[in-house]
């Protein structure tokens, strides 16, 4: 029985090579989901997930059903395999290409951008793909141009820039789903390079191993080592694997240790991590701290932004000084944000903070589903957590009005208990007074929170200032007031301050909000006056 707990020990057994189409695209799944392994925690809190690979998990079982009882056929079908020349011709020149790519694959320790784009573009010949996949792989193409992790000077800047241009072509022509196919003469041109690099399997086992740390689940850790003495024994860990000495020492300690629980020390971890998760930075230091023994919190992208104290040290320096060197050479993580937003804001850190304000009815519910938008659509999940208008058809209509298309990495929420923040990269909170947010509050989940980026709304006063105090805005990157659909940046650590008429950039007209009427009090005297008789 194939399950989660000993998938890649069975998967290896039957040989991803042999597995149906179908079949195929279920184990890159896995793969991709749980990180080859190391990491099932989306497997076990995502509902569709593990739907999907439960399945795949059954109709792999059924697959392994019909490929097992030929192996244990008695040998005389086998015996009337030989007369027959042309298949044993066929399978022996099968053989023989196997090795010559084998032959030219080159092992790394990380695959490149260009590569990893090349091999997503093969992959969708032959298939019928709509036209937002499409244009999701175009926007993740230009993103890593733009944020330059494929450059001109890149070896593949040919075959990238062919790919781009392939698929805007081929977007702009369709008028819904579409088979789409690459010509043969770019197809084995790229299959080649798309082959060309392999991650060395020392690199995936350190990933699992790492996935292990604090676990006593025995049957998690056997198959781990059963995983291992097959790398050996089939040979899968070659010569010039330059961490094979790292993997069988981590098959050592696993044998010779004491305890039930697999406990890596904060060094040990550090040097693994730097392993798998290397950017190619120069001199780097550790990527994984111990915040508090609670739990371990790995720097998700190497960089300044996403570094905390007691979290990572990657640009903080051994010590939490940096040189004047290190400081002036160090990698940021920022976002390229483009047209207008660009000019608003510039390019926040990925956990930026902005904080606005204004009076009730100029727009900055409006501006804020805008804003989510356009951050969904092009870096992350957002989260919108609205608990004055969350169950008022308001927010309903403002979201059928304003956002076309419905962005599907756009979440709405009532509240700060429900939902799982980690599930988000962008966190609006709409607003900070409604939810009884207090400042300090605010900093403990920032806290917990570091990789993420908040935007919060502060409610006016009758004096025209916001409620809460000026300590909100001193912890806000951003700072802006939103009056009759112009939002005004009265603070940027990005880019210089700037106004944008959002109504009109977004095609809104404005009207100014009904005032209730003033009823005039009325003396009373005696005509105005009723008896008791004349009540009802």
């Amino acid at each position: 029985m194939i399950t989660a707990s000993n998938y890649f020990i069975e998967v290896e057994r039957i040989g991803v090579e042999t597995l149906p189409e179908t079949l195929k695209k279920g184990h890159d799944l896995v793969v991709k989901s749980t990180s080859n392994g190391a990491n099932w925690a989306n497997y076990q809190n995502s509902e569709g997930i593990k739907k999907v690979i439960d399945l795949y998990f059954q109709k792999l079982n059924d697959y392994a059903g019909t490929v097992s009882p030929k192996s244990t056929t008695p040998e005389p079908p086998k015996a009337k395999k030989p007369p027959v020349k042309k298949v044993e011709q066929k399978t022996k020149v099968k053989s023989v290409k196997e090795t010559k790519e084998a032959r030219n694959v080159k092992h790394v320790e990380h695959i490149r951008e260009e590569v990893k784009f090349i091999k997503r573009y093969v992959g969708l010949h032959n298939k019928v793909k709509s036209p937002s996949t499409i244009l999701a792989f175009i926007k993740a193409l230009q993103r890593s141009i733009v944020q330059k992790l494929i450059r001109k000077t890149s070896p593949l800047s040919e075959e990238i820039e062919m790919i781009q241009n392939k698929l805007v072509q081929a977007y702009n022509k369709m008028k819904g789903d579409e088979s789409f196919a690459i010509n043969d003469k770019d197809l084995n041109h790229l299959v080649a390079i798309a082959g060309g690099e392999k991650v060395y399997q020392s690199i995936t086992a350190i990933k699992r191993y790492i996935g292990l740390q604090g676990k006593d689940d025995q049957k998690k850790i056997n198959d781990f080592i059963k995983y291992l003495e097959n790398l050996v024994d089939k040979k899968k860990l070659t010569k010039d694997d330059p961490y094979a000495d790292k993997v069988n020492a981590i098959y050592k300690s696993l044998r010779q240790r004491s305890s039930t629980k697999v406990s890596i020390s904060k060094a040990e971890l550090n040097g693994l991590e730097g392993i798998v998760k290397a950017c190619g930075c120069k001199n780097e230091v550790g990527r994984i701290y111990d915040t508090g023994g609670k739990k371990l919190r790995p720097c998700k992208s190497k960089t300044y932004s996403d570094a905390s104290r007691g979290a990572c040290s990657h640009n903080r320096g051994l010590s939490g000084v940096l040189t004047a060197e290190e400081m002036a050479t160090r990698k940021l993580d920022l976002l390229n944000f483009f047209s207008f937003w660009y000019s608003l804001f510039g390019n926040p850190a990925r956990n930026f903070t902005m904080m606005f304000h204004g009076e009730p009815h100029n727009g900055k519910t409006i501006f804020l589903l805008k804003l989510a938008q356009y951050l969904a659509e092009n870096f992350g999940n957002v989260l919108y957590v609205s608990s004055e208008e969350f169950a008022s058809p308001t927010m309903t209509k403002k979201v059928n009005e304003f956002l076309n298309p419905l962005p599907s990495r756009l979440h709405f929420a009532e509240n700060l208990q429900d939902p799982d923040l980690s599930d988000y990269q962008f966190i609006i909170l709409d607003s900070v007074n409604d939810l009884g947010l207090k400042i300090n509050e605010y900093k403990e989940l920032r806290k917990e929170h570091p990789d993420k980026a908040f935007i919060f709304i502060l409610q006016h006063t009758k004096a025209g200032d916001f409620k809460g105090g000026k300590d909100w805005e001193h912890i806000a990157e951003i700072a802006g007031e939103v009056h009759k659909g112009v939002v005004n940046i009265t603070k940027n650590r990005y880019a210089p301050k700037s106004t944008l008429d959002f109504f009109r950039q977004f095609g809104i007209q404005w009207q100014e909000p009904m005032t209730k009427q003033k009823l005039k009090p009325y003396p009373i005297n005696g005509e105005m006056t009723t008896k008791d008789s004349q009540h009802y």
